[in-house]
């Protein structure tokens, strides 16, 4: 088999891993959420979000172990413009649905937490020019809060179980879905630049496309099959989750690994389209109790204007 021909393989096999673990990730993470009798967009916002986000942890760690912590910014800052952009903007467009009022009160949390993340950034990048060592221990620390939170309010709700024991093998095949996820995105990310090279796509392409939206293909295709199978929360949840651990558990690990240096772009670009994106998502859901196709609408125009302004020398 010729190396296209090879490289073409792997890539569907890489799609077929991400779309089928998705699939029963989905399912397992439904099954959690109604016996913990706990709201989906919580089980989204954690145990969906943690599998999902593992392309980007083991992505940018290794960066910054090799010494490229602007690789690992990037795709920390990336992945959170193309979840909340991009993917969120898709999914709002194809199902805009109602907050019900536990919902609510998860997501008014979990956008504290982005905040809270947030202005670590943005007073970190003010007083330091990046991220160093000690803005790591304080991302990670919020990593810990959040999570340890998040177990805390599950224990809560051990009381209404339900009769059918949740098993450790359960726990085991949830994991095993999380890796099956993992394993695709990776040769997904892997193949799609060689294929990207061989058909003379400009390497500017291959760094939007494969890297920032290629980790975030768990993400993707995960939100919309719990789209397909009407768990919609629970794909919001996921977006949410997932630009949390971006911020702090990727973010946090890889400046405790290598300090961070923001690059020109990070304070009069990134992080302002960053900030615009989640305001976009969270505001009107937390005050309207509700989404819209026009919320949809707004967040994919905002991705675009934002590959539009950071790659205008190369558009023009």
């Amino acid at each position: 088999m010729t190396g296209l021909g090879s490289e073409v393989l792997l890539f569907i096999m890489g799609m077929v891993f991400l779309v089928w673990g998705s699939s029963l990730f989905v399912d397992s993470a439904v099954r959690i959420a109604k016996h913990f009798h706990v709201p989906e967009v919580l089980i989204g916002a954690t145990i969906v979000s943690l599998g999902t986000t593992l392309p980007e942890v083991l992505f940018s760690v290794t960066a910054s172990f090799k010494g490229l912590p602007d690789m690992a910014l990037g795709n920390a800052l990336g992945s959170i413009l193309c979840n909340t952009g991009m993917i969120a903007g898709i999914l709002l467009l194809l199902r805009p649905m109602e907050i019900k009022e536990g919902e609510r009160q998860n997501l008014i949390w979990n956008a504290g937490i982005l905040s809270a993340a947030f202005l670590i950034y943005a007073v970190s990048g003010f007083l330091f020019g990046g991220l160093p060592g000690v803005s790591g221990v304080v991302l990670f620390g919020l990593c810990i809060y959040y999570l340890w939170n998040i177990k805390k309010r599950m224990t809560k709700q051990e009381e209404t179980f339900l009769e059918e024991p949740f098993q450790t093998s359960d726990w085991i095949r949830v994991v095993m879905e999380a890796v099956l996820i993992y394993i695709g995105a990776s040769v997904l990310v892997d193949t799609g630049p060689q294929l990207a090279h061989r058909l003379g796509v400009p390497e500017v392409v291959i760094a939007l496309v494969f890297v920032a939206a290629g980790t975030s293909l768990p993400e993707l295709i995960t939100s919309l099959i719990a789209i397909k199978k009407r768990h919609a929360a629970l794909s919001l949840g996921n977006i949410i989750g997932a630009d949390i651990l971006n911020f702090v558990l990727v973010g946090g690990l890889s400046s405790l690994i290598h300090p961070i240096h923001y690059p020109d772009t990070v304070m009069r670009l990134d992080l302002p389209f960053v900030a615009l994106v989640l305001v976009t998502l969270c505001l009107p859901a937390v005050l309207k109790k509700k989404t819209a196709r026009g919320q949809g609408v707004l967040l994919v125009l905002f991705y675009i204007g934002y590959l539009l302004v950071l790659n205008r020398d190369y558009i023009l």
